[in-house]
């Protein structure tokens, strides 16, 4: 269940430098901080569903989240990982409000939710902010199509190999973690079943590649996994 708390202090809070609204003026925040709410989500728990309308802007205070896309066969494909002070993606609000995406914690996380009249009343009314929300559209469209054309013209192993090299490199930023997600979700990740992954990733153990013991993995081999992701 949502559990709706005591409205955030914008010009107090902890997370202010981390945020994309750390520029605003003293008015704009006290605007901000009447128009927004902390929320909690339990583990597994939809933050928000593809197809539907969105009232808010989610930005991440805690926990993990996933946004994935649904197919229409049911399967999902995982585009990032979201780690606290960041957004859970960015609704079409100068054309629809609808969502294109689906989220969900993966571990008990806190969100901060923003109207999002309040967000486009703050984006329109000061010309400064309008460059900033570009820059972050390129950026996440960016990213969410890299990770679309890895998926769509390399094979499994290199899909594996890049999944564990972007859990290195930009979720735990280390070699040897304990994953916070599960087998499904890193199957999801990399676009392919449960089966196939636990397969490959089995072929990466007994190459001394990777190690694993339960959640923990180690990358043994870091040039090899690269070497895998580039070129199969």
């Amino acid at each position: 269940m949502h559990n709706y708390m005591q409205k955030l202090n914008c010009p107090i809070c902890i997370h202010r430098t981390q945020c994309f609204f750390n520029s605003l003026t003293e008015k704009e925040y006290d605007f901000l901080g009447a128009n927004k709410k902390e929320v909690n989500f339990k583990a597994g728990e939809t933050i928000y569903k593809q197809g539907t309308e969105s009232k808010y802007l989610i930005f991440l205070l805690s926990g993990m989240a996933k946004v994935y896309v649904e197919g229409d066969n049911g399967k999902l494909f995982i585009l990032e990982l979201i780690k606290p002070f960041q957004f859970l993606d960015i609704p079409s609000i100068f054309e629809d409000d609808m969502l294109h995406r689906s989220s969900a914690a993966i571990v008990d996380s806190k969100a901060c939710l923003v109207d999002l009249k309040a967000f486009k009343s703050i984006i329109l009314g000061d010309k400064k902010n309008v460059p900033r929300l570009i820059k972050h559209y390129n950026h996440t469209q960016k990213r969410y199509s890299t990770r679309l054309t890895n998926v769509i013209y390399k094979n499994m192993e290199a899909r594996i190999a890049d999944s564990l090299l972007y859990l290195v490199n930009e979720i735990y930023f280390s070699r040897d973690f304990t994953l916070t997600i599960n087998r499904t979700d890193l199957a999801d990740l990399s676009g392919m079943s449960r089966e196939s992954a636990s397969r490959i990733l089995g072929q990466f153990k007994e190459q001394d590649i990777i190690k694993i013991k339960g959640r923990k993995i180690e990358v043994l081999n870091k040039k090899q996994l690269e070497h895998i992701a580039r070129f199969g």
